[in-house]
């Protein structure tokens, strides 16, 4: 009985932690520029974005972001407001 040799290694070796790099959203940008900014209350006008997915992205970016900021919608319009 002839064994052929492996092509291949197996090494003992303990998992590396993932390195996951950090997500940027682009309302990012927006809600620092307001935090920033010194009104208290602002509309926001994003072209090309329906109103509720624009006030869904604006909320989970607050929340994940930990901001203290509220999002509200009044006739149509969004707006954010330090808490």
């Amino acid at each position: 009985m002839v064994v052929s040799e492996k092509k291949y290694k197996l090494i003992s070796e303990g998992l590396p932690v993932a390195e996951r790099a950090a997500r940027i959203s682009e309302y990012d940008g927006l809600l620092d520029d307001f935090v920033k900014g010194k009104a208290g209350t602002v509309r926001v006008d994003y072209p090309d974005k329906s109103t509720k997915a624009l006030m869904a992205a604006l909320r989970t970016r607050v929340k994940k972001r930990d901001l203290k900021i509220k999002v509200a919608m009044r006739k149509g319009n969004i707006y954010l407001t330090k808490a």
